[in-house]
């Protein structure tokens, strides 16, 4: 028996899946979209997916994501291919969606986790998203952000993170607040250009450790340097360049982290 199929834009299912397109609607709902099969893939192996969506014509190709939501007891769905592309945020739809459910670990500082990283107004969902990547390629614990940081759950943003998002933990909240309840247990290191010293010289004096990343215009703010035991850190800037992308400045911090075993 062939699966009903969903063509019609105005399906009240369809018009609230939509919605998690923007952040209002997925804050809404507590829902997001992992598109496409990569991230679906990675979505029903964390067994976060919640709804598993599939365009008619790519079927086929993904009955093995069907297959695999159904034994989790997940709700499978067979759209138009119109309707599929609508909930859609890259140029060519790949015809797989899954709806996964937000986490909600909360805004408290993660005391347990030992190896974090915390994003200060970082406004690019790129960037936001290799972070969360190059954390779970190096195990590190968890990642904090203010609100003003991009939403991780975003489509660009979890392109980026290349599933890394169903793996890290995203703490989010006051920032300053956060950071200040770590400083007991965690070293912090704000990465700045008049830093003081280079990172490679960074002194240790906790168990913990958290990689503080600025806005890619700004910097850290001022808040968060007022936190108390925030060492203000620099990367060597031997060539003419003024500065590093966001998240390569904090892919090389927190390698280093990685690299002498911290």
């Amino acid at each position: 028996m062939t699966d009903p199929v969903i063509s019609s834009l105005q399906n009240q299912q369809v018009k609230a899946w939509r919605a998690l397109k923007e952040t209002k609607g997925r804050a809404a709902q507590r829902l997001f979209l992992a598109e496409g099969d990569h991230l679906a893939g990675e979505a029903l192996a964390s067994h976060a997916a919640r709804t598993l969506l599939v365009g008619e014509s790519a079927w086929e190709r993904f009955s093995a994501h069907a297959e695999a939501a159904r034994q989790q007891r997940i709700s499978v769905y067979r759209l138009a291919d119109h309707v599929m592309e609508a909930l859609c945020d890259a140029r060519t739809p790949q015809g797989v969606i899954a709806v996964c459910s937000l986490p909600e670990p909360g805004a408290q500082a993660p005391l347990h986790c030992k190896k974090l990283a915390a994003l200060d107004g970082v406004q690019d969902p790129g960037n936001v998203g290799t972070v969360l990547r190059t954390l779970d390629a190096a195990g590190f614990d968890a990642l904090l952000i203010d609100r003003r940081t991009a939403d991780p759950y975003g489509p660009k943003a979890l392109r980026a993170s290349m599933g890394a998002v169903f793996r890290i933990p995203v703490y989010s909240g006051d920032l300053p607040e956060m950071l200040t309840a770590l400083s007991g247990t965690h070293d912090l290191y704000a990465g700045a250009l008049d830093g003081r010293p280079y990172f490679e010289e960074r002194s240790r004096s906790h168990p913990g450790v958290c990689v503080i990343i600025g806005n890619e215009g700004a910097g850290i703010s001022p808040a968060v340097y007022a936190v108390p035991g925030i060492q203000r850190v620099k990367l060597p800037m031997v060539g003419g360049a003024e500065s590093l992308n966001a998240s390569v400045a904090g892919a090389i911090m927190i390698y280093d982290i990685v690299r002498r075993g911290e």
